[in-house]
């Protein structure tokens, strides 16, 4: 593990031969530094940046997953089915997404973050 807040994970990690990015921002930029020739990263946030992957000679993907009814309704059945665990670390309710927003920014949690619609 690397305290990511103490240490660059950068000048840790080397000659990876792929990088599966969610962070975005500067994070993409420096993932490139852990890569080996040839390595690829597959980002779910950015496009392909083509100076890095010249620079760093490595291959660059976008993974856009596109979210329908249908996927998120498989989503729940696995889920109530209990064949997938989901990690609920904190719920708000609806009026308290800024709460929720600043408690993600801030506290960096394991698990998802959760907004409670009531039903009225």
């Amino acid at each position: 593990m690397i305290d990511y807040k103490a240490k660059n994970f950068e000048d840790i990690l080397h000659d990876y031969d792929a990088v599966f990015h969610t962070v975005g921002g500067e994070t993409y930029r420096r993932s490139f530094r852990v890569l080996k020739s040839g390595g690829i990263i597959v980002s779910m946030l950015e496009q392909p940046n083509s100076e890095l992957v010249s620079q760093y000679g490595v291959k660059a993907i976008f993974q856009f997953t596109q979210v329908i009814r249908e996927r998120l309704m498989k989503l729940a059945q696995w889920a109530d089915q209990n064949n997938i665990r989901v990690n609920v670390e904190k719920t708000f309710s609806l009026d308290e997404a800024g709460k929720a927003l600043n408690y993600q920014k801030i506290v960096h949690p394991r698990g998802k973050i959760v907004l409670v619609v009531s039903k009225r």
